[in-house]
């Protein structure tokens, strides 16, 4: 079973992987790409930060949410379809003591998930002091600074 912690002051937001297991599972679990194995290899128990998953499919979600494998893209379609939605989509699986927040994902994930802070500060939800740093560069490179938040560094 994967750890996270949803009352932690940490919180990472990662992008979906195309890679999932074939069957329904918890999405935390569903997901199989490269940064899923850096989470699950590098999260501890005693560290373990609260986790939200934005999804091209069924847009930010709790990683306890059980989904159905599916295949979708997150397309510049699908960018603006969920900045559309943005309004109701992160209050709910937003963590709200996260005060040192990671956004992990490709360019696309990143600016829904820009967003979705964004309208949450302007509606008060949240610290207001929250860090917010994002991965960038390659996808080895965005893995080590997965790997390096995770530890605490």
């Amino acid at each position: 079973m994967t750890l996270y912690n949803q009352t932690a002051e940490r919180l990472v937001v990662l992008a979906c992987s195309a890679r999932k297991l074939a069957h329904a599972a918890p999405a935390i679990e569903l997901y199989r790409g490269v940064m899923y194995s850096t989470y699950r290899a590098n999260v501890r128990a005693e560290t373990a930060p609260a986790v939200m998953i934005l999804s091209a499919r069924h847009g930010f979600i709790r990683p306890d949410t059980v989904i159905e494998p599916y295949e979708q893209r997150m397309t510049e379609s699908r960018v603006e379809a969920l900045l559309e939605e943005i309004a109701s989509a992160l209050p709910a699986a937003r963590p709200a003591g996260a005060r040192t927040i990671l956004l992990a994902g490709g360019k696309n994930y990143r600016r829904v998930m820009r967003a979705a802070l964004e309208r949450h500060a302007e509606r008060g939800i949240g610290p207001a002091s929250a860090s917010v740093a994002e991965t960038s560069g390659s996808l080895g490179y965005q893995r080590q600074q997965l790997s390096a938040f995770l530890r605490g560094a």
